[in-house]
């Protein structure tokens, strides 16, 4: 009788110490949770929970975790890297804006002067509203937070309306307007802000293709959606340009001439990613540019 006590005992504190162990190992991983958000609350948004790779759920929860956190830290970079932009890209305007107030309060001019000052400074209010949108725009796009109105549209039918936009400006550019598209294509997709992708690349090929040039939009079905098409030839992209052609601000030499704020392909870029898609761009200087743009059917 005392030896079955004594097992029993024996038993007892064996469970004790087994269950401690266990219970102390399995809140580790909560312990490393705990300990990476109080170094996030300091500000160290790098830090992530270790993954121990043994896939229970605590290690499962580390995942989702640092996928969370990383979202976290991509948006802030991105609103980091927007706050530099506003900084450096918008100082020159609102100094611009300053000084024209500042000439017009010295001179004391007439009435109809003023008036002309006032629609400047409204003008160019317009242009910084609509710089600041796109940029929000872009960062919601490449951060993942902005949302798709997704839809099973006719992408031929919304390239058509595009091509008929700007075929005055072609016109008016003595500049040849080509398209190449079947009847009726269909994709699912936010068709707003996919159209905003084809006229930023088409504004921008009427824009940097000289008179009598030619400038063509296609679209046709691939193996895994659609790709569309904008090829000119216009002035081109040199080779030290063609990397930085989708970052942000970025304005080739030859473009600086031109109205314009260097965020047009950076939002084409991130509404196609949006998308799924992929967009590239192949140019050779003197001899034209051509964009090409991959999307992805949702339904496939």
């Amino acid at each position: 009788m005392r030896f079955f006590g004594v097992s029993l005992a024996g038993v007892a504190f064996g469970s004790i110490f087994v269950g401690w162990f266990l219970a102390r190992r399995a809140l580790s991983g909560v312990d490393d949770v705990r300990q990476t958000a109080q170094s996030i609350a300091k500000g160290a948004f790098e830090s992530r929970v270790p993954v121990k790779g043994t896939g229970d759920e605590v290690d499962q929860l580390a995942v989702a975790f640092n996928g969370m956190l990383g979202q976290i830290e991509a948006v802030l970079c991105s609103m980091r890297e927007i706050t530099d932009n506003i900084a450096h890209d918008l100082r020159s305007p609102i100094t611009r804006m300053r000084g024209i107030a500042e000439v017009a309060l010295a001179t004391g001019g007439c009435v109809e002067e003023y008036e002309t000052v006032v629609g400047r400074v409204v003008e160019e209010c317009d242009r910084l509203l609509g710089m600041i949108n796109t940029m929000l725009d872009i960062s919601e796009a490449e951060t993942g937070v902005a949302k798709l109105n997704l839809e099973r549209f006719d992408i031929a039918k919304m390239v058509r309306d595009v091509y008929e936009l700007f075929q005055p400006v072609a016109e008016e550019k003595a500049i040849d307007l080509r398209i190449d598209i079947p009847d009726s294509l269909f994709l699912v997709g936010d068709i707003r802000k996919l159209q905003r992708v084809v006229a930023n690349l088409l504004d921008n090929a009427l824009k940097y293709t000289k008179a009598h040039g030619t400038v063509c939009l296609s679209a046709a079905p691939n193996s895994t959606g659609v790709m569309l098409k904008v090829s000119d030839t216009g002035i081109g992209i040199s080779e030290k340009d063609l990397p930085h052609v989708f970052d942000r601000f970025y304005r080739c030499d030859h473009s600086r001439s031109e109205q314009g704020s260097g965020l047009g392909l950076s939002l084409a870029k991130a509404f196609v990613g949006a998308h799924g898609g992929s967009i590239s761009v192949i140019s050779t200087t003197g001899a034209g540019t051509e964009f090409i743009v991959t999307l992805p059917d949702k339904f496939h």
